[in-house]
């Protein structure tokens, strides 16, 4: 059965560039699939533990990289489509 859903136009923009020869039909499964469960407790709890912890040399870099790109931020303009 076929449904039809209706987007904006940015959303469709979006999802354009994110075919990469994929059908509209084949990139919302992948997508979805990709998001299915993301607040799950068990899947967290995976992830966790799939995942060493960062050691303190690194997450302090990780943490001045970060301080020095915000400071160094500048606010852009929103891009338009037509």
């Amino acid at each position: 059965m076929v449904k039809i859903i209706s987007i904006s136009d940015e959303v469709y923009q979006d999802l354009a560039r994110l075919k990469n020869g994929k059908s509209f039909t084949e990139l919302l499964k992948t997508l979805v699939a990709e998001t299915t469960n993301k607040g799950d407790p068990k899947s967290i709890l995976t992830f966790l533990e799939a995942n060493k912890p960062l050691n303190d040399k690194t997450a302090d870099a990780i943490q001045t990289a970060t301080e020095k790109g915000r400071k160094n931020a500048t606010a852009r303009k929103s891009a338009s489509f037509t």
